[in-house]
C-alpha cells in the first residue's frame, strides 16, 4: 500500500511539472501556475530586496536586467528538481530500486542523461528511459522559447525608441501632439494611433500570457516602455476628447485598446481590486485646462471651448479607463511617472495582492 501511494504521489508531481511547461511554453493565456508564481515570486522578492538598498537609476536598470534570464533560469531548476523527485518516488514506489539513495542516483542519472545508475531491473530501465526525454526537454524545449521571447521584447522597445527621439527623455502626451504638429500630421493622426494601437494589442497578448516580461526593462537606462504608454495613452486621450481632427475614432480606439492591455497585464501580476482617487477632480481640470491652452498656443487643431465642460468629462471618462492599471504595472515594474496623479498608486506582490 505505501509503495503505491508514493508511486501515485510521483505520477501527480510529474503531472504538475508537464502541465506546468505546457502551460508557460505553448498556452497562449494567462494561468495562475503553481511553479510559475512561486518562482516569479521568489525572483521577484530578491529584486525588491536588492533595489531597497539602493535607489540609483543605473543600479535599478542593471537588477532589472537580469530579473527575466534570473527567472527563466530558476523555473528550468525548478523543473529539474520537480522531475527528479517525482521519478525518485516513481523509482522507490514501483520497486525498481531497494533503497532511497539509490533512487536518487538513478533518478539523478537519467534525468541528465549521464547512464551512471541505471537499474537493474525492467522497471527501472523503462522509467529511465522517459525521465532521460524529459531531461533533454526541460532545457532544450524551454531554452528553444528564449529567441521568441527576446524578440517581444525587442518589438517593445523599438517603439518605446521611436517615441523617445520625437519627444525627448520625458515623453508625455502634450509632447507627442506637439511633435505631430511639428511633422505636419496633426490634421490627421490615423496612422499613429493605429500603429500604437497594434503594439498595445501585442503588449496585452505577451506580457499577460507572461507577466514577468513586464520585469524586463529598456534596453537604454534612462527609458521606459511603461511611461511610453502613459504618454501615449494620455495623447489619445486628448485627441479624442478635444481635437477636431478625422482621427478622433481611431485615437479613441487606440485609448480602448491600451486600457483593455493594461488591465491583462495587471491582472496577471497581481492587481485584484480597484483603486481609489488620490486628488480632487478641480486638480486634474487644471492639468487638463493648461495641457489644452499648451496645444491651442501650438496651433492644434482643437475643438470650440463652447462645450469645454462636455470636452473635460469626455477626458476624465477615457483617462479613468487606463490610470489605475498603469499606475499598478508602474508600480510593479519600478518605473516612475511623473503625470498628473489621479489615482492612488497602489503597491502589490507579484501575482499576489496590492497593499494600500
Amino acid at each position: 500500500m505505501i509503495h503505491t501511494l508514493i508511486s501515485m504521489l510521483g505520477l501527480w508531481l510529474l503531472f504538475l511539472i508537464l502541465r506546468s511547461m505546457i502551460r508557460i511554453a505553448l498556452i497562449n493565456r494567462h494561468y495562475r501556475d503553481f511553479f510559475a508564481e512561486m518562482t516569479g515570486r521568489a525572483v521577484y522578492t530578491s529584486v525588491s530586496l536588492r533595489l531597497k538598498r539602493s535607489q540609483d537609476t543605473i543600479a535599478l536598470h542593471s537588477t532589472l536586467l537580469w530579473v527575466f534570464p534570473a527567472y527563466l533560469l530558476c523555473l528550468i531548476l525548478v523543473y529539474f528538481v520537480g522531475a527528479m523527485i517525482a521519478f525518485v518516488l516513481l523509482y522507490w514506489g514501483t520497486g525498481a530500486v531497494s533503497t532511497w539513495h539509490q533512487s536518487f542516483l538513478a533518478s539523478g542519472s537519467a534525468l541528465n542523461t549521464l547512464g551512471f545508475a541505471v537499474p537493474a531491473t525492467s522497471a527501472g530501465q523503462w522509467l529511465a528511459i522517459p525521465e532521460g526525454a524529459l531531461g533533454l526537454g526541460i532545457v532544450v524545449f524551454l531554452f528553444t522559447f528564449i529567441p521568441g521571447f527576446q524578440a517581444v521584447i525587442r518589438a517593445r522597445e523599438d517603439k518605446t525608441s521611436w517615441l523617445y527621439v520625437r519627444t525627448g527623455d520625458r515623453p508625455t502626451g502634450v509632447a507627442l501632439l506637439e511633435w505631430c504638429q511639428r511633422a505636419g500630421v496633426a490634421g490627421n493622426m490615423r496612422d499613429v494611433w493605429e500603429s500604437w494601437e497594434d503594439w498595445f494589442r501585442k503588449l496585452g497578448d505577451t506580457h499577460s500570457v507572461l507577466p514577468m516580461l513586464s520585469m524586463s526593462p529598456s534596453v537604454q537606462n534612462n527609458q521606459s516602455w511603461v511611461l511610453a504608454a502613459e504618454a501615449v495613452l494620455d495623447a489619445a486621450t486628448l485627441a479624442a476628447s478635444s481635437m477636431n481632427t478625422v482621427d478622433s475614432e481611431s485615437a479613441r480606439i487606440c485609448v480602448r485598446t491600451g486600457s483593455r492591455a493594461f488591465m491583462s497585464i495587471a491582472n496577471a501580476l497581481g492587481r485584484t481590486c480597484q483603486v481609489t482617487r488620490q486628488t480632487t477632480e478641480s486638480t486634474s481640470r487644471e492639468w487638463y485646462e493648461s495641457a489644452r491652452t499648451h496645444l491651442h498656443s501650438l496651433g492644434l487643431p482643437l475643438r470650440s471651448a463652447v462645450d469645454a465642460d462636455l470636452q473635460w468629462h469626455d477626458f476624465w471618462s477615457l483617462r479613468t479607463q487606463y490610470e489605475g492599471a498603469l499606475f499598478f504595472v508602474a508600480r510593479q515594474t519600478f518605473a516612475t511617472l511623473e503625470s498628473t496623479p489621479i489615482v492612488t498608486r497602489e503597491r502589490g506582490d507579484l501575482y499576489g495582492k496590492e497593499s494600500s
